[in-house]
């Protein structure tokens, strides 16, 4: 719908509706911009030989687009994944916001003596467009992490903590961030439906084995993430495989 366009509740009521094409163009434009390197890492992650992998963001935003595909399918274990991933996303929220405050308290505030966050000059910046709310909300956490590190390295920086404390938190922080990327890779897509017992009998086994019992709650879909999709009668069974494009991103040094 075009806001130049006149378009009245009598219109409305009489069946005149706008262009379905028209509401169809209009789009959101979804930028991150991160200014420490232990955020930036977690973008790309690592796929070096010889050392252990880090799932970053990009890959962690591809295997949601399968889980939440499947979710679509009425596949419970992706449900139960998404559980999972909602969860672990609170968790290490309210851990970032608790950790930020505590650092913050240590940065003086008095009117001759200000002192702002660290920040680059040039931040590396990416443009983001995914397929799924959670690897949105994965991005979030990305900068929540990013902003938690500025203040642990301005207070370092002044004397306000000690080197190793800070180094420690920030460690620990972006384990959990890596742990929670590394979880959405755990799920195994198998075709599973709740409304068809052989699916569970042909691949239950598999599906325990890889990705643990099934709470009854989440089988008989009385208990879905908040914000699972809505359930498609007749989806295709066929998952596409991982082969998103990773957009252009700007500043981040190899």
């Amino acid at each position: 719908m075009l806001f130049n366009q006149d378009f009245k509740l009598v219109d409305s009521v009489n069946g005149k509706t706008p262009p379905h094409n028209r509401a169809q163009s209009i789009q959101t434009d979804v930028w991150l911009s991160l200014h420490t390197r232990y955020a930036q890492m977690l973008v790309r992650g690592r796929q070096v030989k010889g050392k252990p992998p880090i799932v970053g963001l990009l890959r962690f935003a591809d295997s949601l687009r399968v889980i939440w595909h499947a979710a679509e399918a009425n596949d419970p274990y992706a449900d139960w994944w998404l559980i999972k991933l909602q969860d672990t996303y609170h968790v290490i929220s309210n851990r970032i916001e608790n950790l930020n405050a505590k650092f913050l308290d240590k940065l003086p505030e008095r009117e001759t003596f200000q002192i702002a966050p660290c920040e680059h000059k040039d931040p590396f910046r990416i443009r983001l467009s995914f397929a799924t709310p959670y690897a949105y909300q994965a991005a979030d956490l990305l900068s929540k992490f990013d902003s938690y590190v500025r203040c642990a390295l301005s207070c370092k920086h002044l004397g306000k903590t000690d080197p190793k404390t800070a180094k420690n938190t920030i460690y620990q922080v972006a384990r959990l961030i890596r742990g929670l990327f590394t979880l959405g890779t755990r799920y195994r897509h198998l075709g599973i439906d709740r409304n068809s017992p052989l699916s569970f009998e042909a691949d239950g086994k598999t599906a325990q084995r890889y990705m643990g019992e099934l709470p009854e709650e989440v089988k008989a879909g009385t208990r879905r993430a908040r914000l699972a999709p809505a359930i498609i009668k007749g989806i295709p069974p066929y998952i596409p495989p991982i082969t998103e494009n990773n957009e252009a991103y700007e500043g981040l040094e190899d």
